[in-house]
């Protein structure tokens, strides 16, 4: 299902005019997607340890689309809200909350890419939008009763992605990219009891464990914090 919805992304941006469409397998170490499988027009990303461009460099791409998203941990109403770990209670970049996506965002911004168009459940679409207001977005989910959801058909979800994938790239020029100005912080902080939070880069007087639950790394811009959070 993810594959399909992915490819019908991939057909709406090159409808759109796109030139080039490049997918990221971007959860559970790419394990998800099979390039046998991919749209024939796109190239796949695939292998674990992402680095902390996100494989991204300056101006690479016109804008990012993310399909399958969800929202992040404690998102009222999510489905299967977390951000990067079912341990992690909360991340915060110079104080406003962030899940994946606005991770994904804000390393994007640092390279001028906006984020454009998210599909996933309604959680995460309203999350894109507090961070790009003129995306667009397709709840192919959403969240009933306490851990059930509510589910558009498999053909319904592709055709509403494809619609607002050549929407978004039809737009791209409207869209500006989320910029975090430096020096940036970067709080984590686990759930009790739980071990989310790593510290397997603090080797810098700017990185601190304030307690066994929340560590703090600080860098000049968002993308030198993402390296000390890596260790690269």
């Amino acid at each position: 299902m993810l594959t399909g919805e992915v490819n019908a992304a991939v057909v709406g941006a090159l409808e759109a005019g796109a030139s080039q469409v490049v997918i990221w397998d971007g959860h559970d170490a790419s394990h998800s997607l099979s390039i046998d499988e991919t749209h024939p027009r796109a190239q796949l990303i695939q292998g674990r340890d992402t680095p902390a461009d996100y494989y991204l460099a300056e101006k690479l791409y016109d804008g990012i689309m993310f399909v399958g998203q969800h929202a992040m941990a404690q998102a009222k109403s999510g489905v299967l809200a977390h951000s990067q770990s079912f341990s992690v209670q909360n991340i915060f970049l110079n104080g406003k909350p962030v899940g994946e996506t606005g991770q994904v965002a804000a390393i994007a911004g640092y390279f001028d890419i906006p984020v454009i168009m998210l599909s996933g459940d309604q959680a995460a679409c309203e999350e894109m939008l507090g961070l790009q207001p003129k995306a667009e977005t397709v709840a192919a989910k959403r969240l009933v009763g306490t851990s059930s959801t509510l589910s558009l058909s498999h053909a319904e979800a592709k055709a509403q992605i494809q619609k607002a994938a050549r929407r978004a790239v039809t737009r791209v020029k409207e869209f500006a990219p989320w910029k975090i100005s430096g020096p940036v912080e970067m709080k984590i902080e686990s759930f009790p009891g739980k071990s989310g939070v790593s510290t397997t880069a603090l080797s810098r007087a700017e990185e601190k464990q304030f307690s066994p639950r929340t560590v703090v790394y600080r860098g000049r811009n968002v993308l030198e914090v993402y390296q000390r959070w890596l260790g690269e």
